[in-house]
């Protein structure tokens, strides 16, 4: 699970986007991977698609040679899994552009620009 650091980030970067794109708030996706959950509920997710290393927010618009925006949100002492660096190779190498967030300016400046390419 996150950690309430990350959480609160990706809270106030949700917030800001859905005030300022407004009409692409249906576009940016939270997928709740590695929730608290029974391991019965677990197995079912997983079976139902659920994958290790999927991004925090995924922003479902193309522009230019990228299909999508993926962002993980991480700490400034946080790191990514394995899982995570997989998931980014396949995903970078299929055309979406890949974002690691640390912090809320970075948030509002990698939309900016990707969204006004």
């Amino acid at each position: 699970m996150k950690n309430r650091e990350e959480d609160r980030l990706q809270i106030a970067c949700v917030k800001w986007f859905d005030l300022q794109y407004p009409e692409y708030r249906l576009l940016l996706h939270h997928s709740p991977n590695g929730s608290n959950k029974s391991k019965a509920a677990a197995g079912i997710f997983k079976a139902m698609g659920e994958r290790a290393g999927f991004p925090d927010l995924i922003l479902l618009i193309a522009r230019h040679n990228y299909n999508a925006l993926a962002i993980e949100m991480k700490t400034h002492k946080g790191y990514q899994s394995p899982g995570q660096k997989e998931w980014q190779k396949v995903a970078t190498s299929n055309g979406i552009k890949y974002e690691v967030v640390r912090e809320f300016d970075s948030f509002m400046q990698i939309i900016n620009e990707y969204l006004n390419l």
